[in-house]
């Protein structure tokens, strides 16, 4: 699960949410955004639509991402709840309606992992 915040604040007070509901610190990324080619990195790696990754980096844009490795879909549903809970920003591609918001299914390689 990925959200994608504003406010570094609300990303570090959903972090510790989790954290504190049996959540594993191994499984949870927090990190501040730059304009660094990592993050374009990890979202193409996830996305195969480009236009979503490339969507995806530009609400990242001097934001926070929270990422959460969940280790089922009961987990996953929960991570994502706690993140809209805490003012993860919607995430839509340009030119399409549609409001990306959706648990990602694939596992992250680790040299492409965002931690801290």
């Amino acid at each position: 699960m990925i959200g994608i915040f504003k406010d570094f604040n609300l990303a570090e007070d959903a972090s510790l949410y989790l954290l504190a509901n049996d959540f594993e610190d191994e499984n949870i990324d927090l990190h501040l955004v730059g304009k660094d080619e990592k993050v374009a990195d990890f979202f193409n790696h996830l996305f195969e639509d480009k236009a979503e990754a490339k969507a995806h980096v530009a609400a990242a844009q001097d934001g926070t991402i929270l990422t959460v490795h969940a280790l089922s879909i009961r987990e996953a549903q929960e991570a994502a709840d706690v993140l809209n809970n805490y003012g993860a920003v919607d995430v839509s591609i340009p030119g399409n309606k549609e409001t990306l918001s959706k648990i990602v299914e694939q596992a992250v390689n680790e040299s492409v992992r965002l931690r801290g």
